[in-house]
């Protein structure tokens, strides 16, 4: 699964994510998720919000500018459906 498509959901859902959580959710293994986030808070392509170590957890504000997911884009040039901002969820 390409880092971009991880991101996008990322982005779509608005949750702090621990590699664990990421990969049960997407149905991939734990070290490939820790793979993807460590690109996410390393590129300069995506801006997020992470959580010190211990449990370190990791929000997708943007990428590259973008704050809203392309899929709630296409809802909207779609089926009119309304860009709601995610409730932030600091678990």
């Amino acid at each position: 699964m390409k880092t971009s498509l991880i991101a996008e959901h990322m982005l779509s859902t608005g949750v702090f994510y621990t590699a664990g959580q990421l990969g049960t959710e997407l149905g991939i293994s734990a070290v490939e998720a820790s793979g993807k986030l460590f690109n996410i808070r390393t590129s300069k392509k995506y801006q997020c919000e992470v959580t010190p170590l211990p449990n370190r957890k990791i929000k997708l504000l943007s990428i590259g500018g973008k704050s809203v997911s392309k899929n709630s884009l296409w809802d909207l040039v779609l089926f009119n459906k309304p860009i709601l901002k995610e409730a932030s969820c600091a678990a």
